[in-house]
């Protein structure tokens, strides 16, 4: 028996899931690490969080298995993605990560508007200019951190760091450098025109790799510490969205939607398709690449509730499915209440970090039900303003797969289905990116041909979700006020974000 390791580097977590032949998950582990918010707006991870999690999950998973580590034919890691990442000629971190969460760039991304150009930077990337993306965030360390800069021998992204300290090579693969927001998307391969227009010396930028390609081999020091096979093949790897969104089968013109504490939809197509709203990002080759809209507090609006306002049985077990069934008894059809899910801005498709939650419509009859199911209703509009994005080019998914936490509502699927006015597909079995790894390394095994072929091997449905037809007419004459909505308050978010930056 053979085997394969896929690592996952989330933005909580990591987790690592030993697969069998199949592949099949035979063991798993997980290790939880923080996030630092040192100035509103900011957010950093110690890197080496990753590297300890990666470490103590892998050796649960060899004592949990019992198995020969020689029988493990591949390592891949996959991440959250993108972050600003230095490191020196050593591989030692020169500052925390600036991860996707970060939105401290603000200034930078008004210097390449006059500089470069917006325009422009779409043209080259695929993507439009954010502080999402690393470009920014890697200008403003070297504004206000050059002497970090001096140091640099490399950038790198989670899964990098990594991979650098399994194999002591640094590298890139072409999912993470699609988010990079220094890529040139045409050629797949770093931007000198955008690298010259922040001062940042090409030189620093790792080899990019496709993401089945081998990297390198577990070094002596990395199998004593993980207790690895010494030797033992590691994956290029790639962002944690491509590799769920392989292994849930989304290909050419089906849509997907992983939804959890944020939510992302993504579109598979055979080549690069961009718009100024969504965003591109590569798959695990050159055939396989997904427009992608990702909203950032679909599920996380709904913990808030939980959390502030749901009271004592907030912190209790199963309290998502009582909040389910307190919808399906107390408020079982649409809502006359909207709710804005932009808890922490928002960045498909209005990209507004500035936006904020809004309930609009409570009187003194409002229940809590009601409140909740709008929220739900709130984060269906949001997909449903993702796909209507992707229809104003060409392209128009009939079903939509749904994978993730929130796909665990019954009561959240029928609304999302009425919304959309689609089927809603909720695969079997699905691990998320561990999954997608586990179908990249069964293709370099050679179990299978290809990734592409492991994934259908294993996909299986496990509940289909139509549309409620006397939802449908509601929810688009809701839909149409949510939008009315957020284009009346859009000048309010922006001075109210000026009044709160003054205190």
């Amino acid at each position: 028996m053979s085997y394969t390791l896929g690592i996952d580097i989330g933005t909580t977590n990591v987790k690592s899931v030993l697969f069998g032949e199949g592949p099949r998950a035979v063991a798993d582990a997980s290790y939880e690490y923080p996030t630092t918010f040192p100035a509103p707006s900011w957010a950093q991870q110690n890197p080496e969080h990753w590297w300890e999690g990666a470490k103590a999950t892998i050796r649960s998973v060899l004592s949990q298995s019992g198995i020969d580590p020689a029988d493990i034919k591949a390592v891949a890691i996959s991440c959250q993605s993108p972050c600003a990442l230095l490191v020196d000629r050593n591989g030692n971190p020169l500052h925390d990560a600036l991860i996707w969460m970060d939105r401290r760039s603000t200034e930078e991304l008004e210097l390449l508007e006059q500089s470069v150009g917006a325009q422009r930077i779409f043209e080259i990337t695929g993507n439009r200019l954010d502080t999402y993306f690393m470009l920014s965030e890697l200008m403003w360390l070297k504004r206000h951190h050059p002497e970090l800069l001096d140091k640099t021998y490399k950038i790198l992204q989670a899964n990098g760091y990594v991979n650098l300290k399994l194999t002591g090579e640094f590298t890139i693969d072409s999912a993470n450098l699609s988010l990079t927001q220094a890529n040139d998307l045409k050629h797949k391969c770093w931007s000198r025109e955008l690298l010259d227009a922040i001062g940042v010396d090409m030189a620093i930028t790792p080899d990019v790799y496709d993401c089945g390609e081998v990297i390198g081999t577990v070094t002596r020091q990395a199998a004593e510490q993980t207790g690895l096979k010494e030797g033992t093949p590691v994956l290029a790897g790639s962002v944690d969205a491509t590799a769920a969104a392989f292994e849930a089968g989304v290909q050419q013109g089906i849509a997907l939607e992983m939804t959890g504490t944020s939510s992302v939809m993504l579109i598979g197509l055979d080549k690069p398709l961009t718009t100024i709203k969504l965003s591109h990002l590569n798959g695990f080759d050159d055939s396989t690449h997904y427009l992608y809209g990702a909203m950032s507090s679909a599920g996380g609006s709904l913990k808030w509730f939980r959390d502030a306002l749901y009271g004592v049985e907030a912190g209790e077990r199963n309290v998502y499915a009582r909040m389910d069934a307190e919808v399906e008894r107390d408020a079982p059809e649409p809502t006359h209440l909207l709710f804005l899910p932009y808890m922490v801005g928002e960045r498909a498709p209005i990209w507004n970090p500035d936006a904020r939650g809004v309930f609009f419509g409570l009187s003194m009859g409002t229940t809590r039900a009601q409140m909740i199911r709008a929220i739900m209703e709130g984060a269906a509009f949001a997909l449903l303003d993702n796909l209507e994005e992707a229809e104003k080019i060409g392209l128009h998914p009939e079903q939509l797969y749904v994978v993730g936490g929130c796909s665990n509502s019954d009561i959240w699927l029928r609304i999302k289905a009425s919304v959309i006015n689609r089927e809603i597909i909720v695969p079997r079995d699905t691990l998320g990116a561990n999954g997608g790894l586990a179908c990249l390394m069964a293709a370099y095994t050679g179990e299978f041909e290809t990734p592409g072929q492991a994934a259908a091997a294993g996909f299986k449905v496990a509940r289909r979700i139509e549309p409620v037809p006397a939802w449908v007419e509601r929810y688009r004459a809701l839909y149409r006020e949510y939008k009315k909505l957020y284009e009346s308050l859009e000048i309010n978010f922006k001075s109210f974000s000026l009044i709160g930056s003054t205190n």
